[in-house]
């Protein structure tokens, strides 16, 4: 009796599989068609049904900062948006309108971003902008738009089948630039699971993305995923939960036109990370700011060795600076590379410096993090220290000297100061008193208004005994440091008023 319910437990479940709707699991010559698959997941999904109207939802969207938090570890703090969606199955252009809400900020105004699959744009303020398709994470967060864009493209090919989530799906496997997409699709019921796919990436070399979509709903005959989620090497970056969504009439839906194609691909990086050429600000003989659009850093001559405040947007970026070092101060010198914030733009370039045997100086508290930077294996596109390894794994070691809360080095001529106010922590501030310089890290952006960050600058410089002429950061050209005084006054006299 007990073998005859076990044959009857495996019959029912070979047919739950490979049901006359469904394609076979048996990765045979006769391996499921993609086109078939895809037809399926269009039909259970409600493309046919949803006829010449557009699929209109609201949503909610967390967008996990896990890049520039107060910490390199979880919780991280989230940019939330209020989402407005529509998307035409007709054309595949998805409209997405959102207001943010970032600490201290929103909601913003309504910024616009429409995408076909092709080509997107983001609208600001009546302004078009062609954005790259790295940049533009949020469609595959959609999955009517993921299974039209499979649907058009000319070669998708069956991958076999992987378990996921518990259960047997069946992968469709085609190329995108640079590697290669899978879509896993549920061979029960039809409908897609999963987004997964390689993406290159500025300080860890690549990433395993994954979009996720589940907790299904139906309205109106279509069936949508109640919530979506982006996910990096394991962790939730992207986190959607898809409110009331119906199908409207196309003329209640704002205009839905495709976006042109761009006469420049947009590139794949934001402006802040394009490692555009810097120039050199002199401050003194031996002190030299180096600045591009994205980033300043500053370099130091001292006793014979080469300093270096901060490595950002990465390796291209860390040999140019290495490039205006060698004109700058010619000869050998020894290289120490400080490292005041561990936002990951601001150390894209620490790899390089490691790569060159510089000896790295951070935040007692960063250099754990810093190590796993470095441990990181470059697969995709192997960098300089990946290279380095690959030939002789001895030769690349990270020498990380901790500052606690104060450390002078170079004979007294360079202070390394523990900023340590509540939004400043694990950050370092550089002092140069033969120049009354200070590198003020990232802590220090605007002279338009006050801030908690230029506030606890302050704070530490007054604690440490320090009097700057002079301050540059990250984001700050070469000021008075009595601007910086006076912008912070100005909080001050408005709670006197």
């Amino acid at each position: 009796m007990k073998t005859l319910v076990s044959l009857r437990c495996a019959l029912v479940l070979f047919v739950s599989l490979a049901e006359a709707n469904g394609p076979s699991l048996s990765g045979s010559a006769h391996d499921p068609s993609p086109a078939a698959m895809l037809a399926r997941a269009r039909e259970v999904m409600g493309f046919a049904r949803a006829g010449n109207r557009v699929l209109h939802a609201h949503a909610i969207m967390s967008s996990e900062q896990n890049y520039e938090s107060d910490r390199t570890y979880p919780p991280f703090f989230s940019s939330m948006n209020d989402q407005e969606i529509w998307f035409d199955p007709s054309d595949a252009v998805l409209r997405v309108e959102s207001r943010s809400i970032f600490p201290g900020t929103g909601p913003t105004p309504v910024s616009v971003t429409i995408d076909d699959g092709k080509n997107a744009e983001a609208i600001r303020g009546g302004r078009s902008v062609a954005i790259a398709r790295r940049q533009e994470a949020g469609r595959e967060l959609n999955a009517w738009a993921v299974i039209a864009d499979w649907s058009a493209a000319n070669d998708v090919r069956f991958a076999g089948t992987e378990t996921y989530r518990d259960y047997p799906r069946l992968v469709l496997a085609h190329k995108i630039a640079g590697g290669e997409q899978k879509l896993y699709i549920d061979p029960k019921s039809g409908f897609p699971v999963k987004l997964d796919f390689i993406e290159p990436h500025y300080l860890w070399g690549q990433r395993h993305i994954e979009y996720l979509w589940s907790t299904w709903t139906t309205k109106d005959g279509m069936v949508s995923p109640g919530a979506a989620f982006r996910v990096a090497d394991g962790d939730v970056e992207l986190s959607q939960t898809i409110g009331n969504s119906e199908l409207i009439a196309r003329d209640r839906a704002p205009s839905l036109g495709a976006p042109q194609t761009p006469a420049h691909p947009p590139a794949d990086l934001p402006m802040f990370l394009q490692p555009i050429s810097p120039q050199a600000v002199k401050v003194s003989p031996d002190l030299y700011l180096l600045s591009n659009p994205g980033y300043n850093e500053a370099v130091a001559s001292v006793n014979g060795e080469v300093y270096v405040f901060d490595a950002t947007q990465g390796e291209k970026r860390a040999r140019q600076d290495a490039e205006q070092i060698a004109k700058l101060f010619p000869g050998q010198h020894k290289v120490n590379l400080v490292v005041t914030d561990l936002a990951w733009p601001h150390i894209a370039g620490v790899r390089y410096w490691v790569s060159q045997g510089a000896t790295i100086i951070a935040h007692e508290a960063a250099c754990n993090f810093l190590q796993m930077v470095v441990d990181r294996s470059w697969t995709l596109t192997p960098d300089a220290l990946e290279q380095m390894r690959s030939k002789d794994p001895a030769t690349v070691r990270m020498k990380c000297v901790a500052v606690n809360h104060a450390m002078s080095t170079a004979a007294g001529r360079l202070q390394l100061l523990a900023i340590d106010g509540i939004g400043s922590e694990v950050a370092l501030m550089i002092y140069v008193p033969a120049e009354k310089f200070l590198w003020g890290s990232d802590y220090i952006q605007t002279m338009d208004e006050p801030s908690l960050y230029a506030s606890e600058v302050l704070h530490a410089a007054k604690t440490a005994g320090i009097r700057p002429e002079q301050v540059a950061a990250e984001h700050l050209s070469l000021t008075d440091w009595k601007l910086v005084e006076s912008a912070q006054l100005k909080s001050t006299e408005h709670g006197a008023q």
